[in-house]
């Protein structure tokens, strides 16, 4: 019997993580015998196992509807717009840190990097993010222009966030993620790979900025709804960039105060 496309896909997902039948069916509650069954399409899951594999495996919850969709069942996981009523006690508190984080840059994206939210600290620095689509926004950092020559450690940065973007589309098999993560790396193809960093130097890779002859230091934070159940919440992403120094807290303010 022809494996099911729920079958296809959770095997997907069982090889992506690493798990044999035998751990992911101990973590699920059931048996491998059942587990089994399912895979190879003898058997029908349930909502209730469905969604015990999909927690097993961590999978994002854009991907938990797929796989019920795939099993024949409907969407657990509501996907609003961040406009909508229901939303707006979530993207008030994200606006609200946002506002409070001015004069440092922050901002809160999606879960493929389309900019949604900025405070003016970040506006002064990248006018107009919020108008690109992810794609254009990969190809402003990683393709020649300002992003480039306003950071001392751009190819230090670039490389990482490419690593990182790999990683992420490889963990959860987003093909939308694969191609994002391509477009920036062909962004790198005459960009040499910094070697390794000395890692007792700082607790963190800190992007530096460079204007004029001030070098600015500066770390980012992430704040996360990890728990949401709604698809748009549980993939928003809220940076902040924070200054290293003395002299980047002054700095910020300074711009703030001439723009």
């Amino acid at each position: 019997m022809p494996a099911t496309p729920f079958g296809r896909m959770l095997r997907e997902w069982r090889g992506r993580r690493g798990l044999s039948q035998l751990t992911l069916a101990a973590q699920a509650e059931t048996t491998p015998r059942h587990l089994s069954f399912i895979e190879t399409g003898r058997s029908r899951p349930g909502r209730d196992l469905v969604l015990r594999l999909a927690d097993a495996m961590e999978i994002p919850v854009r991907h938990r509807n797929a796989l019920l969709e795939a099993a024949g069942l409907g969407r657990a996981y509501a996907e609003r717009d961040l406009e909508e009523q229901d939303l707006r006690p979530f993207v008030d508190a994200v606006e609200l840190v946002l506002r409070n984080h001015d004069p440092y840059p922050g901002c809160a994206m999606d879960g493929y990097g389309h900019v949604r939210r900025t405070n003016a600290g970040f506006e002064r620095l990248w006018p107009g993010a919020r108008s690109l689509t992810p794609e254009q926004n990969i190809d402003a950092f990683f393709g020649p222009g300002p992003a480039r020559d306003m950071l001392e450690n751009w190819a230090e940065l670039a490389w990482r966030d490419v690593d990182m973007r790999r990683r992420e589309a490889i963990r959860i098999g987003d093909a939308r993620l694969h191609a994002l993560a391509e477009r920036a790396e062909q962004h790198l193809t005459d960009v040499p790979r910094p070697s390794a960093p000395d890692l007792t130097a700082s607790p963190v890779v800190c992007p530096r900025f460079r204007f004029g002859d001030q070098v600015v230091r500066t770390f980012s934070t992430v704040m996360r709804f990890e728990h949401a159940n709604d698809v748009s919440l549980h993939e928003l992403k809220v940076e902040l960039i924070f200054p290293a120094e003395p002299s980047a807290a002054e700095f910020f303010a300074m711009l703030a105060q001439t723009h």
